[in-house]
């Protein structure tokens, strides 16, 4: 046990030995097990909401049927023994009564099984539900799935973001995880991902998740199972043992339970080595399959670049190098698991005879003499059945061991995202930018001694001390070469990174702001859920129809009312980013500019797959809308339709350039 919470706290390392003082082993087993339970009572916080939610009133009437499934279940066993009695003294007057009793009692067994099944089922179901629905909150709150995905963190930094042109603002200073840093109590990570282990110069909630998708996927859906399969009987595995044993001790003394717990130890401590590494096991090979799905998923959304490219043998021989790691891994459980079923097996099947070898005893020293044959072996009878079934109630509760370890892993795994998303909805919390008070009607932001740095560990300085202001219906082109910082400054003013100093000064609401971000992205649903992204609006009024088809025409896209048979509203099941080609996109994805018409835009090379002849009817059409805009683009042609150009030129440098003056 102690090294399954080795594995929970993360601080053993492969080919690493450390000499451990008992001090030291005590205070480590402490800290990992305060760490175990501190993720557990988290989940156990959504698991029961409250005492009077469905999950709380599921899990009384489970604990209820499973207690009187045990009552059941001790009736039935003594219905052998009756059965001997009676026919060994050939009683057919007690006969069908008996037979009539014990078919009533079998029949309400099966039902109570079945029952109980059902809402075991039922139970994890409702369990997935209150979990996945409040990971779902906070994955989509603060931004949480971009974060968790891209894996963006930041050091420590003074940043300021002045929302209406006061000075006087005071900054404020954010701890985020550098990209690619690992925590020291995640060494087990590390191991993972063919890091080494960092020292502790990083706290706690400094930790690098793996594959949040399936933590919300799998880990969820597994640890409900499993909880609501095992966590019954655990509570009620004590009792019903004490019971048992109570039962075994006044048949022939304390020689009937003293065996059996004997027995249980020394198959425990048979079995207990066996156990604790399944855990550690389980955890990567969890980890292994969310890279071999997401290996899947890439050549999926990937397959006509690499179709272009004829790579298939290339992404074949990856795909297959990842399978085959997740295969050692399952190979490996598998053997660790055969080593301790095998003595599982072994302990259930020595536990057969046990129930007469401790019988023996007081049947060869004549302390039955006196019973008759039928009533001796009625005896047997129920002596039998109440120790194998004591043995087997040790048995099941030492085979939750397996189902514990999973547990583990997988509280381990849920809990971490959760705390993992808490903080960072705590820590964007604190730049929450408000609705602006003052405001400058000339103004829409500006920047003040900005310097931009990569959010990793390297921290690359891609801007330094930019002073720039973006002026309503003045429009703005952004250039410079590939990779010098100019999609980074949207991320920063949208909020997705905080990597930098000086300040971002707003003078209008941010959430009026739109951008259109270089990669287009598509929704599921119909076209017009398509153009009014991100609204959730999905009632389209005839006015506003009307303009959509003639932007869809004007735009060459009126072929896309074809695939909805002329229907805006008619929900597609196809995937509009596969159907259309990236030109399409570009075109589609602007119309949602004009759709939500902001006054001010920053476009992502939003032209880069399109003509010329489109690229000006674009521009043209947020000249109509009033629209002020920064644009990022590569092309010469685009500067007749900006009023200043942003240029970044070498490292860290820029140039303003006032293209009136040169047009």
């Amino acid at each position: 046990m102690n090294s399954i919470f080795n594995y929970l706290r993360g601080d053993e390392y492969p080919n690493q030995t450390r000499a451990q003082s008992h001090r030291h082993k005590f205070s480590h087993l402490f800290e990992s097990l305060k760490l175990f339970f501190k993720y557990l009572s988290r989940v156990i916080k959504h698991l029961f909401p409250s005492f009077i939610s469905a999950s709380s009133i599921l899990f009384i009437i489970l604990l209820t049927d499973v207690v009187l499934l045990e009552f059941v279940v001790y009736r039935v066993g003594l219905f052998s023994g009756r059965y001997f009695k009676v026919l060994s003294e050939r009683d057919l007057v007690a006969f069908w009564p008996l037979a009539a009793t014990s078919i009533a009692y079998i029949i309400i067994n099966a039902l109570m099984k079945s029952i109980k099944d059902f809402i075991t089922n039922l139970l994890s179901i409702v369990w997935r539900k209150y979990i996945t629905l409040s990971l779902h909150d906070n994955y989509f709150n603060s931004k949480n799935f971009y974060y968790l995905q891209h894996q963006v963190g930041f050091s420590e930094e003074t940043l300021s973001i002045l929302i209406d042109g006061n000075h006087s603002a005071k900054s404020k200073t954010l701890n985020r995880r550098s990209l690619g840093v690992q925590n020291s109590i995640e060494p087990i990570l590390g191991e993972i991902n063919g890091l080494e282990p960092c020292s502790n110069d990083f706290d706690q909630k400094n930790v690098i998740l793996d594959n949040p998708d399936q933590r919300i996927t799998q880990d969820v859906k597994s640890l409900c199972i499993s909880i609501a399969n095992i966590v019954p009987l655990i509570l009620i595995s004590p009792f019903v043992i004490g019971w048992y044993g109570y039962q075994t001790f006044i048949t022939v003394g304390y020689s009937g339970p003293l065996a059996v717990v004997v027995y249980f130890l020394v198959w425990a401590v048979i079995n207990g080595p066996l156990t604790a590494p399944i855990a550690r096991v389980i955890y990567k090979q969890d980890k292994k399959e969310g890279d071999f799905r997401f290996k899947h998923m890439n050549l999926r959304i990937n397959a006509e670049s690499i179709a272009f490219y004829d790579s298939s043998q290339n992404e074949l021989n990856k795909m297959n190098e990842t399978f085959n790691e997740l295969l050692n891994i399952s190979y490996r459980r598998n053997w660790k698991e055969l080593i301790l079923k095998l003595f599982i097996n072994l302990s259930q099947y020595f536990g057969g005879i046990l129930a007469y070898l401790v019988l023996a005893i007081p049947i060869f020293t004549h302390v039955y003499d006196d019973y008759s044959p039928t009533d001796l072996a009625q005896l047997i009878s129920n002596y039998s059945f109440k120790c194998q079934y004591l043995i087997y109630l040790f048995t099941r509760l030492y085979d939750t061991l397996n189902e514990i370890s999973s547990i583990v892993g997988n509280t381990k795994r849920v809990g971490e995202l959760m705390e993992k998303m808490k903080k960072n909805v705590e820590q964007n919390s604190n730049i929450e930018r408000k609705k602006l008070i003052d405001h400058n009607d000339d103004l829409c932001l500006q920047l003040e001694n900005f310097s931009l740095k990569i959010p990793d560990d390297k921290r690359k300085i891609l801007i330094d001390n930019l002073n720039f202001k973006f002026k309503k219906g003045e429009n703005v082109l952004i250039s410079g070469r590939s990779g010098c910082g100019k999609t980074s400054l949207f991320r920063c003013i949208n909020g997705l990174w905080n990597s930098y100093s000086g300040q971002i000064r707003y003078f209008v609401d941010p959430n009026e702001i739109f951008f259109l971000p270089q990669n287009s992205y598509f929704t599921s649903g119909s076209l017009f859920e398509q153009i009014s992204y991100p609204s959730s609006k999905k009632v389209l009024d005839i006015d506003s129809s009307k303009k959509i088809i003639e932007w869809l025409r004007e735009f060459g896209l009126s072929h896309l009312l074809e695939k909805v048979n002329s229907d805006l509203n008619m929900f597609s099941e196809f995937n509009w980013s596969v159907i259309l080609s990236e030109g399409e996109k570009q075109r589609l994805s602007f119309l949602r500019v004009l759709y939500h018409k902001p006054k001010f835009a920053l476009l992502d090379e939003f032209t880069s797959s399109v003509d010329q002849e489109t690229e000006a009817l674009m521009y043209e059409y947020l000249s109509k809308i009033e629209c002020s805009f920064m644009s990022i683009a590569h092309r010469d042609t685009v500067k007749k339709y900006h009023q200043i150009e942003l240029k970044f030129t070498n490292e860290r440098n820029y140039d303003i350039i006032n293209l009136n003056a040169i047009n």
